[in-house]
């Protein structure tokens, strides 16, 4: 059952959901945070409505959980996360993506958007038909920086990468828009 009002993930509790998809608990293909975020973020802004089942065995691969109390507690931050990516969509500048930040040999911090996007992609495949149906040019534009930034580890763009970062939200907030706008339309 999903709770009705979610509260958002503590960075504590973001980083134990984070270890808990890279342990042995989960399978090889289980995602990273940052990965698993961009993913959410496409299921909750996109052409269908998903119930819980449909995504959560793709985020964590099939995981061996120690006792129910620990399925529970790691299920429970899945579904939260995507109550609070589902919210903040709802709310213009509320949204925030989670990225992943790389340090160079030099020790300096870049952010890298690269997961959040390949996850966003992977998450566009649940509904692919719908996406592909509706392939207008002002979806394409919307989707733009998303591809790049999924092609691109955050170093690898120099300084376009953190403008491009810095378009992420907004990008996500006007793709769901649209689709809800096309929700709207339909139904």
């Amino acid at each position: 059952m999903l709770p009705t009002l979610p509260e958002a993930l503590s960075q504590a509790e973001l980083l134990r959901l984070d270890a808990f998809l890279h342990s042995p608990a989960c399978g090889r293909d289980a995602m990273g945070l940052s990965h698993a975020h961009g993913f959410l973020t496409a299921v909750a802004s996109g052409p269908e409505r998903l119930e819980p089942g449909e995504w959560l065995r793709l985020i964590f691969d099939e995981p061996v959980f120690e006792d129910g109390t620990q399925a529970e507690d790691m299920l429970g931050l899945a579904l939260r996360l995507y109550l609070d990516i589902e919210t903040s969509l709802e709310r213009p500048g509320s949204f925030h993506p989670v990225l992943d930040f790389l340090r160079s040999e030099a020790g300096e911090l870049s952010v890298d958007a690269s997961a959040w996007c390949q996850g966003y992609r992977s998450g566009m495949t649940l509904c692919a038909e719908q996406w592909a149906m509706h392939a207008d040019r002002h979806l394409h534009s919307l989707l733009t920086t998303i591809d790049i930034l999924a092609r691109h580890p955050g170093p690898a763009l120099g300084p376009l990468n953190r403008e491009l970062c810095d378009q992420l939200p907004q990008a996500a907030e006007a793709i769901h828009r649209y689709w809800r706008a096309v929700e709207a339309t339909d139904g």
